[in-house]
């Protein structure tokens, strides 16, 4: 069984989080339907329940805000106890809706992925 959306089949709400064009839903979404060469990381939203972006994560149980998806990647800090990674971020400087709706495959268009020779440099 499948958890969340297919990323192939959604519209996504276009986003720039911490200066990185991204795309937002407030879903969970299928991992296995992301494209290999992008990036997904789950959204915390604050304790208060302002419903405000606060923490980026490799996954979130508590707090869920939504998922990112993004051509880029995120530097996050590892968790020595668990698989996971998080950044905190500031909703008013770090994120910021744009305003407009897309498709996956038209966001792939506009930010293409890395050559792979790139990419091995990277790590």
């Amino acid at each position: 069984m499948r958890f969340g959306i297919d990323a192939r089949k959604e519209s996504f709400e276009e986003v720039t989080v911490l200066g990185v064009p991204m795309l937002f839903t407030a879903m969970h979404v299928d991992k296995s339907t992301v494209p290999k060469g992008l990036y997904l990381y789950e959204v915390r939203h604050d304790d208060e329940g302002h419903g405000e972006p606060v923490q980026l994560g490799n996954w979130i149980l508590v707090n869920h805000f939504g998922t990112l998806i993004s051509s880029q990647p995120v530097k996050m800090t590892q968790v020595p106890y668990r698989d996971n990674a998080y950044r905190d971020i500031d909703p008013e400087k770090d994120w910021k809706y744009e305003g407009v709706e897309t498709m996956l495959r038209d966001y792939m268009k506009r930010h293409p992925l890395k050559k792979e020779k790139q990419r091995e440099h990277e790590r």
